[in-house]
């Protein structure tokens, strides 16, 4: 009976405690769309174009046919300068050996614009190289002398070594390098100072033909990376043969010329490239 009232009074004790308020709900802003504008915002930014590793094209304007004289570390240089799209260089070898034909530069020059000997020969007076003339294969390619490290394309113009040339009806093997776009080269002498023959190149389409009055071949390297000669970007330089068979001339008919540049006690050489109108 005494558990009875007990339990009777806790059921009325807790009837009449307030009950607990049910939990208010927390509001959630409406979800709607995005608009156009927030959408482009909120968009991966587009990846930036990567830099362009095209060389550049050639400037459209042609290089004019000019002689002139230059100096640079007590260095005369002569120069005949033009543009490739306009000329070119013929190989002109004496078949039957040195002065057979033409005992000049200006005698194998007659006719034409101008005329530079050409590359080494040996005593007996073969091409120390190959030469190929009007299509026709003289000499023997050389694959390790120093003196046959570049090639001349005088067709199309360009200067190339040993390892990336390629036939020409007009070809001329000669060296050392003097200079060479992207290369170090070494094993240039720093003896024997003496009038220098060479050819010069941008890589585009300035090409020239150059004696030098007296230089090493490591000095006359080290100039030409001055660029000595004004308008022009010397990127490629070939040395042709030097010393006294260095003979260079130019026709009174080119603006600046009447000029030649030939080594006392010259001797006469196996072949002459010879400048031509196209």
């Amino acid at each position: 009976m005494k558990t009875f009232l007990a339990l009777s009074i806790l059921l009325n004790i807790c009837s009449c405690l307030p009950s607990a308020a049910p939990p208010k709900s927390i509001p959630h802003p409406p979800q709607t769309s995005p608009t156009l504008q927030q959408a482009q915002k909120i968009q991966t930014p587009p990846p930036t174009k990567p830099k362009s590793t095209a060389r550049p094209k050639p400037s459209p304007h042609k290089n004019p046919l000019k002689a002139q004289t230059s100096q640079k570390n007590n260095i005369t240089f002569t120069s005949l300068t033009f543009d490739r799209q306009d000329y070119r260089l013929k190989v002109l070898d004496q078949k039957n050996g040195p002065g057979t034909q033409f005992k000049s530069a200006q005698a194998a020059g007659q006719g034409h614009l101008a005329s530079i000997n050409g590359g080494f020969f040996t005593p007996e007076g073969k091409p120390l190289g190959i030469v190929i003339t009007n299509g026709q294969t003289r000499g023997a390619f050389n694959s390790s002398s120093f003196l046959g490290t570049g090639i001349l394309d005088g067709e199309n113009l360009t200067l190339s070594s040993r390892k990336s040339y390629k036939n020409s009806n007009e070809l001329l093997q000669s060296g050392p390098r003097l200079l060479w776009q992207g290369e170090k080269l070494t094993g240039l002498s720093d003896k024997n100072k003496r009038p220098r023959s060479f050819l010069i190149w941008d890589g585009q389409n300035h090409f020239g033909i150059v004696h030098a009055n007296g230089a090493t071949l490591k000095q006359l390297s080290n100039t030409l990376k001055q660029q000595p000669i004004p308008n022009f970007q010397i990127n490629y330089a070939l040395n042709l043969d030097g010393g006294r068979s260095c003979d260079f001339w130019i026709s009174p008919k080119v603006s600046g010329g009447g000029i030649t540049k030939k080594s006392f006690l010259n001797k006469p050489v196996r072949n002459y490239l010879i400048l031509q109108k196209r």
